[in-house]
């Protein structure tokens, strides 16, 4: 029994790893083609294929790690917006978390947890004295993300649904 703990402890590590890859190429990738990282999201791209596969530990630590890696290396995003990053990254990993198991259409699930979690960050707004009208214009603007990143964990969901 503790073999097989320690063999899923150590496919989660394995998967963490590949998703913080993919998580500080997405960013790259991305405005290498000219696009937005504020429209398209790529940070949140790792947590959207990691969010059916990884369990509830390591999802929430990819959430803090990815934004912590790219602006490690990239220095981007910049503050504050890296911590609206891990903020709202922590936020979608926890609802993901508290209801993949539950009777909840996946597919419904990730798109609700991704909407929650780009709107629970107006509270960061009163933290960092942000305007009010620059959040909501970076809500409006990740609108495009937000379609990407919920299409990404749908296919992770239909391609994984049999084995998990």
């Amino acid at each position: 029994m503790k073999t097989l703990y320690l063999r899923k402890i150590n496919i989660n590590i394995i998967i963490l790893f590949l998703l913080s890859i993919i998580s500080l190429a997405s960013p790259i990738i991305i405005h290498y083609f000219g696009l937005r990282g504020n429209e398209f999201l790529p940070i949140f791209f790792a947590l959207s294929l990691g969010a059916y596969i990884l369990n509830p530990l390591f999802l929430i630590l990819l959430s803090v790690i990815s934004p912590i890696l790219n602006y490690t290396l990239t220095n981007m995003p910049m503050p504050p917006i890296l911590y609206f990053l891990i903020f709202e990254g922590i936020v979608f990993a926890f609802i993901i978390s508290m209801l993949k198991n539950k009777n909840v259409s996946f597919i419904l699930l990730s798109l609700s947890a991704l909407i929650l979690a780009r709107l629970s960050s107006i509270v960061l707004t009163f933290i960092f004295d942000i305007n009010i009208n620059t959040w909501i214009r970076g809500i409006i603007l990740g609108y495009k993300g937000i379609i990407v990143n919920w299409a990404f964990a749908s296919i992770m969901y239909i391609i994984f649904k049999k084995y998990i």
